[in-house]
């Protein structure tokens, strides 16, 4: 084990900023340098993935980014911010430090958590949640002394890490006040983080001195309870988030809240001067964008995840028990049609998950060459083949250390691969091509498909010892037509892109089948909303023709009604010999039940398809096969 450093306090410095470091060091101390020397930056499609989940942190950081930019482009430094697992999302500054602090990852896409980068200031500070300056040797890893590094974490209004904010140097240039900024820059963040809630803001100081400290903000509720606070509020009231949230306001500040400048007092009797502030009516946008879809990126570069829903009522009680199973060491397999949001919910898994401080490595065996996918799994060493590249590479295995492996559409993956892949998830190791070492992996394993990969197995298509090392726990993502509450979700859902929907189209939304699930109802939503940018209603005939056009009524069956003429798919089911003495509600039920049979084989058990193809409401069908 390394001897932690010698802490040479910057003037003014407290002991406990040593303390600090030393802990970070004792809980780095089992953590194998070899591993962490190592980092490949997120692919830049994932990387989109982070920003665009954090894009409200990023707009409402950019004008700290861009003067804390300034700075350090005259200081030969960076700064960056990162997200609350670490990763760091964006950088500005001098061109030049920024080539010397890609040479040890310090860029977008690397998560600089402290069990995947040792002692240093995003780590530390996240860990800690404080601010924290970590100068040179300090940093666990030798290759990091050449940076100092001051960072700092924004907070959310009740407490939690949203980012870090860092600016880093070169270690042989010392700054004693860069840590207070980053600190003030930080706490402004989220101070406009805070005045963007709808809730009503009191902002008050202690005192009618100089207003050093900011000012501090309260979030109230409509029953004058607290329901945010920033870090001045905090050290105003001599609290914390724990013993304010949820309060009401009267336990803390005594006084009429109304008034500018009004008489308030704390609780122990102290001065205090404030103001109540209403919430804005009007969205914080130039009146001239109006509320339909932002068209800022390329629709080729939109990263389609984005697009799916966060966990709601529906998918809560999976990813609870994902995350549960995750943690406890087992693997979890997601089962459900295409577009269910299975990538989504393991993103959500990772981020809860104690694997969080990792990296989500998403592999879709679907789409790796044949010919490359051992390279691209397992890394190679230098000239293992030709055309190898120079310095070799890791392997998406191996990128996957210390976070999640996602492996999406795993029932197609080719059996040969199937036989390494399961060798590696069994002995948690892995061989590159070329080398005779092996290196031990340690990460969340989520897989999913859109395929029955027990019937892939009883076919042999698929290795029955992988199936059962995959499902540990298995989960089924219900397909959108399935959701209980679907005309309310799609009526919310297309709320939030600013438009209304007749209840005649919410109808026809609902009673649509929905083969591309989630995927498909939102870009069939933002279609909506782009061709009808108005605040009218849309009514069914707005919606596209194959969704307004009316279905069969809900229990409509076939030969029940006068004057409905039986379906195809019923009249050529073949007659039953019947005699004189025969039942014919049982010849009339046993035609029926061959003829739902014969639909569900032709449709391959999907039952909306096998609804759609006698005719009948998919609700019916499900009745008749109860």
């Amino acid at each position: 084990m390394q001897a932690p450093p010698t802490i040479h306090l910057a003037p003014g410095a407290r002991p406990q900023a040593a303390t600090r470091i030393h802990q970070s060091w004792a809980r780095c101390a089992d953590l194998d340098p070899a591993l962490l020397a190592d980092p490949n930056p997120l692919p830049r499609a994932d990387l989109d993935i982070r920003r665009e989940a954090h894009r409200h942190l990023l707009r409402l950081a950019e004008p700290s980014l861009g003067a804390l930019g300034a700075l350090a482009d005259s200081a030969h430094s960076v700064v960056l911010l990162a997200d609350p697992s670490g990763l760091i999302l964006h950088e500005r500054g001098s061109r030049s430090f920024q080539d010397k602090a890609r040479r040890v990852a310090l860029q977008p896409g690397v998560s600089w958590a402290e069990p995947l980068r040792g002692t240093n200031a995003i780590g530390t500070a996240l860990h800690d949640g404080r601010a924290v300056r970590i100068h040179g040797a300090e940093h666990f890893l030798a290759c990091n002394s050449i940076l100092s590094c001051h960072a700092a974490p924004i907070f959310s209004a009740t407490g939690e890490i949203l980012g870090i904010l860092d600016l880093s140097g070169p270690a042989d240039d010392r700054h004693a006040t860069m840590l207070a900024l980053v600190q003030r820059m930080a706490r402004g963040i989220a101070d406009q983080i805070l005045g963007e809630s709808p809730l009503r803001r009191l902002d008050f100081r202690l005192g009618r001195g100089p207003e050093d400290d900011g000012h501090a903000l309260l979030l109230l509720d409509d029953d004058a309870r607290i329901a945010g606070a920033n870090e001045a509020a905090l050290r105003a009231l001599d609290a914390d988030w724990g013993r304010l949230i949820g309060t009401p306001c009267a336990q803390w500040i005594d006084g009429p809240l109304h008034t500018r400048d009004a008489p308030l007092h704390r609780h122990d009797g102290q001065p205090l001067t404030g103001r109540l502030i209403a919430p804005p009516h009007a969205p914080a946008r130039p009146a001239t964008i109006p509320p339909a879809p932002r068209p800022a990126v390329p629709a080729a570069a939109r990263p389609a995840a984005r697009l799916l829903p966060e966990p709601d009522a529906v998918s809560s009680p999976l990813l609870d028990q994902a995350v549960r199973a995750l943690d406890a060491g087992l693997a979890v397999l997601l089962c459900g049609e295409t577009g269910t949001g299975k990538e989504v919910l393991s993103r959500h898994i990772h981020a809860r998950s104690a694997w969080r401080a990792g990296p989500f490595v998403a592999i879709n065996c679907a789409a790796l060459p044949e010919h490359l996918v051992e390279s691209e799994l397992f890394g190679y060493e230098p000239g293992a083949f030709t055309g190898a590249r120079r310095e070799g590479a890791r392997g998406l295995l191996r990128q996957a250390q210390g976070g999640v492996l996602f492996l999406d559409e795993i029932g197609d993956m080719p059996l040969a691969l199937q036989t390494r892949l399961l060798r590696v998830l069994q002995e948690r190791e892995v061989q590159p091509l070329g080398s005779d070492k092996r290196v031990p992996l340690e990460f969340g394993l989520v897989s999913a498909s859109h395929q029955d990969l027990k019937a892939l197995v009883a076919q042999g298509r698929f290795r029955a010892d992988l199936y059962y090392r995959l499902q540990d726990m298995p989960l089924h993502l219900p397909p959108l037509r399935e959701r209980p509450d679907l005309a309310a979700f799609i009526g919310d859902a297309y709320r939030t892109l600013g438009g209304h929907l007749a209840g005649d189209a919410l109808a026809a939304l609902a009673r649509h089948d929905w083969p591309g699930n989630y995927r498909e109802l939102f870009s069939v939503l933002r279609r909506l909303r782009c061709q009808h940018p108005g605040p009218a209603p849309i009514a069914a005939g707005g919606l596209p023709g194959d969704i307004a056009a009316p279905g069969p009524a809900p229990d409509a069956a076939p030969g029940h009604e006068p004057g409905v003429p039986a379906p195809a798919a019923w009249s050529t089911a073949p007659a039953l010999p019947t005699d004189g003495d025969a039942d014919p509600g049982a010849d009339l039920r046993a035609l029926e039940r061959r003829a739902i049979e014969q639909a569900l084989r032709a449709c391959q058990g999907n039952v909306s398809r096998a609804a759609r193809r006698l005719g009948i409401h998919r609700s019916t069908l499900y009745r008749k096969l109860q």
